[in-house]
């Protein structure tokens, strides 16, 4: 069955549903494209949730059919403009599984019940981007290709034109004291990168996530070859040690440049981060202590763009984003 058709994609709908439903389970194999779908779609469905908030508060989702006009409400307007990505296509399965969430803690249906809204998400995508999935490579080809851990030669390969406009660029030449975020396997890679901030003589810093409070600071990193001997974290984030003592940034002179992940990104500067706020916190701080904000460059692949990303109050944009097709 080709992987555009309906019965594909269902599958894939089934397979979300049921992660979110139970969690990754032992003894249960599904498909490469299930697996790369389910950890990308997982990990931005609390922010995709926060963004659409507004909406879902206009509506009690009182049964499955009630879920699927607000499904098909919110989705027209998602798409109105007619552009489709592969990031846009990942946030209909994070919708799915809000809905599901949604069904459940009001009781609504029981687990049984739920991959009916599979049924009708299957439909959409099938209907509306169906044609674009065919012709943009497919599930197997296109979809897994951009999301699944790469090889160091494809990340080589796919990285080399950012490292060029990094190194190139003028804030980074004038720059002394950069942050610049450990990559992980769906982000750009920053290894070279950071290689090149020690060529240059430049001070190097790397974030350190607190998770129980949402509070980053950014570390000294003495070395490139620290990178590996880092810990990890329970999201398998390289990061200094909780205990270590380390130079921090804001308290030895500032920052010049930040180097920003996201999710999704768009040309006026706003960007999808995974919805715990570190990066807006953080800038927020550089201005109360140092009186000025960090020049921010976001480093991002094509497909990461999106028309428009939506922000609160509390979102910081960043003054630039790179990625294959900027100038």
């Amino acid at each position: 069955m080709a992987d555009g058709e309906f019965g594909y994609v269902l599958t894939l709908a089934r397979d979300y549903t049921k992660h979110v439903l139970q969690g990754p389970q032992p003894g249960c194999h599904p498909s490469r494209v299930s697996q790369v779908l389910q950890d990308v779609a997982f990990s931005v469905q609390g922010e995709v949730e926060k963004q659409l908030k507004p909406c879902l508060d206009k509506f009690h989702v009182g049964s499955v059919d009630t879920a699927r006009t607000m499904f098909h409400q919110v989705m027209e307007k998602e798409f109105e403009d007619g552009i489709i990505n592969w990031g846009r296509i990942v946030t209909i399965f994070a919708f799915e599984g809000i809905l599901i969430k949604k069904l459940l803690q009001e009781r609504i249906v029981p687990d049984a019940d739920a991959f009916k809204v599979s049924y009708f998400v299957a439909e959409f995508i099938t209907k509306h981007t169906g044609e674009w999935i065919r012709q943009n490579g497919g599930w197997e080809n296109g979809f897994v290709r951009k999301f699944e851990p790469k090889s160091g030669w494809l990340t080589f390969l796919e990285v080399t034109g950012k490292i060029c406009k990094v190194i190139a660029h003028s804030q980074y030449q004038k720059s002394k004291r950069i942050s610049i975020f450990l990559s992980m396997p769906d982000e750009v890679e920053t290894e070279e990168i950071i290689r090149d901030i020690f060529r240059q003589g430049k001070t190097c810093f790397v974030p350190r996530y607190r998770f129980q409070n949402n509070h980053m600071d950014m570390l000294r990193l003495t070395s490139p070859d620290e990178i590996s001997l880092l810990p990890r974290t329970s999201w398998n984030i390289l990061q200094p040690g909780e205990d270590e003592v380390r130079e921090e940034a804001l308290s030895t002179g500032g920052l010049d440049l930040i180097f920003v992940p996201g999710l999704g990104f768009d040309k006026h500067g706003n960007r999808l981060g995974r919805g715990k706020g570190y990066y807006d916190s953080y800038l927020t701080r550089c201005l109360q202590q140092r009186d000025s904000k960090p020049y921010t460059v976001a480093l991002a692949f094509r497909e990461q763009m999106c028309l428009r990303v939506p922000v609160d109050e509390h979102d910081v944009r960043v003054d630039e984003v790179l990625y294959e097709d900027s100038t």
